[in-house]
């Protein structure tokens, strides 16, 4: 039993309810990621769910409205729609979050300047900051790159509607017929939309990262164990966004060899810890059973766990591959729910494991 829970953008309100959504999104699908956290959803609505001006209402409004998946009492999922297309007799338009085609703070490198920020608050108020770097060549001069800034920030600070495909040529509607096809991205995405300019003195990656998680708009710390292993973070030459950053400093382990995972969950709370090393699930005939010997919810499986498969023939491990790499064992990277009820547990080596709670 799930519910799907829409919300005013949080950039506006991170209370104001707009609408359950649940019977709208029969085919409701999303993942989470184990460096990552919640991570895509989507779903679709056509013209036996809502009417045809309901439907087009949703596309001019929704974009970046927030989304909770919620099961018996809890949070499952939280993002917010990043992307709408509409198809309307035979022809497709996108509005879209993306930061590629989206960006209301932009600036502009000309090696080794780069020019002052300039923002359309009008937009910021409305869907957050989201920034952009243009780089361009040597040749350009101070004047040259700011006009460049200000037109590129003209063309792209909002999510317009644009034509992206299947547009009848002859004059002649062949396909009649509405689909609004909605994507869904979790929290971490918008962490991309925010660079780090300066670089940071040595200092422990546990450190790092809270560092770099205090300056997103809308994610802060949640849970982040200490990792004393040091690096800097060099982005003088080359700004990056902060998840890119974030990601490769989750990448980097600690200096016993062992492996960590992060994202960005429930609540916007980054968290970040030690990977799994201990079984925590058993999968037995097609189903995963918990520690205390149920089913487990379909909505309620996290990445970052060891399923022990009951029943593969058992032999010798690889010597020092540890939990992880035992044969009758699987560490899970990413997982999917599939409305109603279904899942699909992604593992990093070994077979997909499908299954559904009843």
């Amino acid at each position: 039993m799930h519910n799907l829970l829409l919300f005013e953008r949080l950039a506006i309100s991170s209370t104001n309810f707009r609408q359950n959504i649940t019977r709208l999104a029969p085919n409701w699908h999303r993942s989470i990621k184990a460096v990552g956290g919640d991570w895509m959803g989507d779903f679709s609505i056509d013209s036996t769910q809502m009417t045809r001006g309901q439907i087009i209402d949703l596309y001019n409004r929704a974009v970046g409205w927030r989304i909770e998946e919620r099961s018996y009492g809890f949070t499952t999922w939280e993002g917010r729609i990043a992307q709408l297309k509409l198809t309307i007799d035979g022809a497709e338009y996108t509005r879209s979050l993306d930061p590629e085609n989206w960006h209301n703070r932009v600036a502009v490198r000309y090696p080794p300047t780069i020019t002052d920020w300039a923002e359309t608050t009008a937009s910021s108020d409305l869907y957050g900051e989201s920034e952009y770097i243009d780089s361009v060549g040597g040749a350009y001069t101070v004047t040259a790159a700011n006009a460049r800034r200000d037109r590129r920030l003209a063309e792209h600070a909002f999510p317009r509607s644009r034509a992206t495909g299947g547009l009848y040529k002859t004059g002649r509607i062949t396909t009649r017929g509405v689909r609004l096809d909605v994507l869904c991205a979790g929290y971490v995405f918008s962490v991309n939309q925010r660079h780090r300019l300066t670089d940071t003195a040595t200092a422990a990656i546990s450190t790092q990262l809270g560092v770099l998680i205090a300056e997103s708009e809308f994610v802060t710390a949640g849970s982040i164990a200490t990792n004393a292993m040091s690096v800097p973070i060099s982005v003088e030459e080359v700004p990056k966004r902060l998840w890119d950053l974030m990601e490769e400093l989750i990448g980097m382990g600690d200096t016993s060899g062992n492996e960590y995972v992060g994202g960005v969950y429930p609540g916007r709370l980054f968290d970040y810890a030690a990977a799994a090393t201990a079984v925590a699930y058993s999968w037995r005939n097609g189903t995963l059973y918990n520690g205390a010997g149920q089913p487990e919810l379909a909505t309620h499986i996290k990445p970052n766990t060891i399923v022990e498969l009951v029943g593969v023939p058992r032999s010798q491990a690889v010597p020092g591959g540890g939990t992880k790499e035992k044969p009758n064992r699987v560490y899970i990277e990413q997982v999917e729910f599939i409305a109603p009820n279904g899942y699909r547990l992604i593992p990093r080596y070994g077979p997909v494991l499908e299954g559904s709670s009843e």
